[in-house]
């Protein structure tokens, strides 16, 4: 075994404190989440949505114009 203060296995709990008995889990957990699944969501959808400002992309826009313009001279 272990001597005092020392823990052999863990068991899940906070420091080693075991939440009362018929009390699982507050419903004040509920806003956080909430709001940590609309983070992930709005985080993923914003992220994948941006703009490509890449230098080739502009390169190829720019090289594109120019194309366009030599050939209608």
């Amino acid at each position: 075994m272990g001597h005092p203060g020392h823990q052999d296995c863990p068991n899940g709990y906070l420091f080693n404190r075991s939440p009362p008995p018929g009390q699982a889990r507050k419903w004040g957990e509920l806003p956080y989440y909430l709001t940590s699944f609309l983070t992930i969501v709005i985080l993923g959808v914003g992220l994948n949505a941006k703009s490509d400002l890449t230098i080739e992309t502009w390169a190829h826009q720019h090289f594109q114009t120019q194309q366009l313009a030599n050939n209608s001279e």
